[in-house]
């Protein structure tokens, strides 16, 4: 009975009372034969354009680089490269590593092949199919048919992920205070939802957050941190000019200001003061300049004075009827009588 070889991987099968004298020779190369297949590691070196395509030919009975367990691709191509697995009916086991700075397809038959691109690695496998045999990714089947617990994700080198909806069960953290941002001047994220009464928070101390307060306020929320007053610089053209920042302050305790830089860039003067009291009447609105208005008014609850400019002529009005005027040339006339020397 003549030997016969394995499908896969072209190992001997020494007939029955074959090779007498020689039966150790092809059993040391069937030893060599299956210690490539298990952990041999070859490097492929490709060149040329996608024209020339590559043969990697599993022998029978002879050492071949089919027979690699790894292949590492070297070389230096000058186009995608097709590397055709040869016998067709040999179903295989490789791992790939594609150094050869160009892609690399992977091919046996007519059925499906694997591309892998220059700098990445892959496992495949080879289903013999014959003429229409295909060859298929395992790697891509256990990162997308199965979940990747407990491991660190560019943990030693950290590198691009691209994905679809990332879910975060704690947090999202930076490498560092400061050390990454999220979107770019040109790839700018889409919109941001904050639930209630959560917060975007500002600074290495969290001196100041911004959020909606459901629970308490039912309000757009922007607070300093305990203790702290609370400032906000509102600027025009990046505030390169003097009078282009205007500056809202609100001290602990509640007095709020108004200031600008107009006198001098990046001094703020305060143009107006608010004090809160405990009882509205004793509460006061300060102002640093003139106060122009077309119409000034001081109302109570049962009706209203009103200061206004008409003509040239400051009209004082009650309950909007006309009660005095004074015109441009210090002329005083009034609908009523004028008392000196009286008591209010």
């Amino acid at each position: 009975m003549a030997s016969s070889y394995t499908t896969n991987t072209g190992i001997e099968k020494i007939g029955a009372g074959e090779q007498a004298g020689t039966w150790g020779t092809t059993t040391n190369l069937n030893l060599d034969i299956i210690d490539r297949a298990i952990n041999g590691v070859v490097t492929l070196t490709l060149s040329g354009d996608s024209d020339t395509d590559v043969s990697l030919h599993t022998s029978d009975g002879a050492l071949s680089d089919g027979m690699y367990k790894v292949l590492r691709l070297g070389g230096s191509p000058s186009a995608t490269k097709t590397i055709n697995i040869t016998p067709q009916a040999a179903e295989k086991i490789y791992m790939v590593y594609n150094g050869c700075g160009q892609s690399v397809i992977f091919s046996q038959g007519s059925g499906s092949n694997v591309t892998i691109a220059t700098g990445k690695a892959a496992i495949i496998y080879t289903d013999g199919g014959d003429g229409s045999a295909n060859v298929y990714d395992l790697t891509a089947f256990f990162v997308s048919g199965q979940a990747i617990d407990g491991v660190a994700i560019g943990g030693t080198t950290p590198a691009a992920i691209t994905g679809t909806t990332i879910t975060a069960n704690d947090s999202i953290l930076p490498d560092t205070s400061g050390g990454a941002d999220i979107g770019s001047a040109s790839a700018e994220f889409g919109d941001v939802y904050i639930a209630d009464d959560k917060n975007i928070k500002f600074g290495n101390d969290q001196d100041v957050t911004v959020g909606y307060d459901e629970t308490t306020t039912d309000s757009l929320k922007v607070a300093a941190k305990d203790g702290a007053g609370l400032a906000v610089t509102l600027m025009a053209d990046n505030g390169d000019d003097a009078g282009d920042e205007w500056k809202l302050n609100v001290a602990d305790g509640g007095t709020l200001t108004l200031a600008n830089d107009k006198n001098t860039a990046g001094t703020h003067v305060t143009h107006m003061t608010m004090t809160p009291n405990a009882t509205v009447a004793s509460s006061t609105v300060d102002f640093a300049g003139i106060v122009k208005a077309a119409v000034l008014g001081i109302e109570n609850s049962s009706n209203d004075w009103t200061f206004e400019v008409s003509s040239n002529t400051l009209v004082f009005k009650y309950g909007g009827t006309g009660k005095m005027k004074l015109d441009s040339s210090g002329n005083l006339t009034v609908v009523g009588n004028i008392t000196a020397y009286g008591s209010i």
